[in-house]
């Protein structure tokens, strides 16, 4: 499975940037993945203001840490 991957930063400073999955959804391949990942990594940010995303990607089994929740 695919997950989005989001590199966030604090709105505040436009520092402290770490990447983090968004765990809300998993896609079976990476196309549907790039293709909503924009839109997904645009919802989370609606609901965690104070974080700014910079980029998305996708990937498969990340290690990166689930995305804070406001």
């Amino acid at each position: 499975m695919f997950e989005v991957i989001v590199m966030v930063c604090l709105a505040a400073s436009g520092e402290q940037c770490q990447e983090y999955k968004l765990k809300e959804k998993d896609y079976t391949d990476v196309v549907s993945c790039i293709r909503e990942s924009h839109a997904d990594g645009a919802a989370w940010q609606r609901e965690n203001t104070k974080y700014t995303i910079i980029g998305t990607r996708c990937a498969k089994g990340s290690k990166a840490p689930d995305a804070p929740s406001s």
